[in-house]
């Protein structure tokens, strides 16, 4: 028993761990050794949160951009410190100087040289036409002065016409249309007239105006004194009222002469409104109350029978 070799193989497992040396630890030491020292290895995991540390921080980061519009109040302030000057600009201005008065028009700047206060500077129409006024009691002489100075040289009267502002006292403008066909220009007069009066006719300066002041006193009612035929000369001498008045009522007050009228026209007979005439019986139905603007038709004569008859017999067949 005691010759028989000894099982090395059984006994090294026994002897290895104290015969090796330390560094020469078994395999299965190794990793053991690696789950000892493991905690290091995952020490920075450990150390994450540091890691992550500006991301919990990044609200601080943040805050100066928070913080912006804290720093830019100083400029939002700035209107404040612009204050005084606001302040500055707020104290009354001195009054501007009134513009100059523009020239008057040379014919109108003549006429103020001549008359003085006598004569009134309104300006110029759309048309760039001078406008004058003066007063009634003053406008023959006026206007004789336009026409015999060699300056002014108004030998052409080319309207007469009135306004009526109704409310106003006086009532209405007569207004005169000149022109100066050697110095080629024009003025416009204007004179104030109330109802009821007149105002001095313009015939011995310019005779055009006859017809011209007939006209306006037919429409306007206002009487030109010293007119040598002052009449109507658009409606009948009998019509009632003055059709270009503003106050004149639209249908007309004279129902029956402004029926008879139209029936005259209509019935080619002009002479009816010319004088004295009776109207017919048609025409008496037409100017019953209540009816305006009717016209009346002659009745078509009756065809003779006997052209009747020839005409049917020497018809074509």
């Amino acid at each position: 028993m005691a010759d028989e070799p000894l099982d090395t193989d059984d006994a090294e497992p026994k002897d290895e761990p104290q015969a090796r040396p330390a560094d020469e630890a078994p395999a299965e030491a190794q990793p053991e050794a690696a789950e000892a020292t493991a905690p290091e290895a995952t020490a920075p995991e450990a150390t994450a949160p540091e890691a992550t540390a500006p991301e919990a921080t990044a609200p601080e980061a943040a805050a100066p951009e928070a913080a912006a519009p804290e720093a830019a109040a100083p400029e939002a302030a700035a209107p404040e410190a612009a204050a005084p000057e606001a302040t500055e600009a707020a104290e009354p201005e001195p009054e501007p100087e009134p513009e100059p008065e523009p020239e008057p028009h040379p014919v109108v700047a003549a006429l103020l040289a001549r008359f003085g206060d006598r004569i009134t500077d309104e300006g110029a129409d759309q048309l760039g036409t001078p406008i004058a006024r003066v007063d009634a009691s003053d406008l023959t002489e006026v206007l004789s002065w336009l026409r015999d100075d060699e300056a002014m040289d108004f030998n052409y009267l080319s309207n007469v016409t009135a306004i009526d502002w109704t409310d106003r006292d006086p009532r209405f403008d007569v207004v005169l249309h000149i022109y100066s066909i050697p110095m080629n220009h024009r003025l416009t007069v204007k004179t104030g007239c109330a109802d009821g009066e007149g105002v001095p006719s313009a015939v011995d300066v310019w005779p055009a105006a006859n017809w011209l002041e007939r006209e306006t006193y037919d429409l306007y009612g206002i009487e030109f004194l010293g007119h040598p035929d002052l009449r109507r000369v658009f409606m009948p001498e009998d019509w009632e009222g003055f059709p270009l008045r503003k106050d004149y009522p639209l249908e007309g007050p004279n129902l029956e002469l402004l029926t008879r009228q139209q029936a005259a026209f209509r019935g080619g007979r002009f002479d009816r409104i010319r004088g004295e005439y009776e109207i017919n019986e048609q025409e008496r139905e037409m100017a019953g109350p209540g009816v305006v603007g009717a016209l009346w038709t002659p009745q078509p004569d009756e065809p003779d029978e006997s052209e009747t008859t020839h005409g049917d017999e020497t018809g074509p067949s």
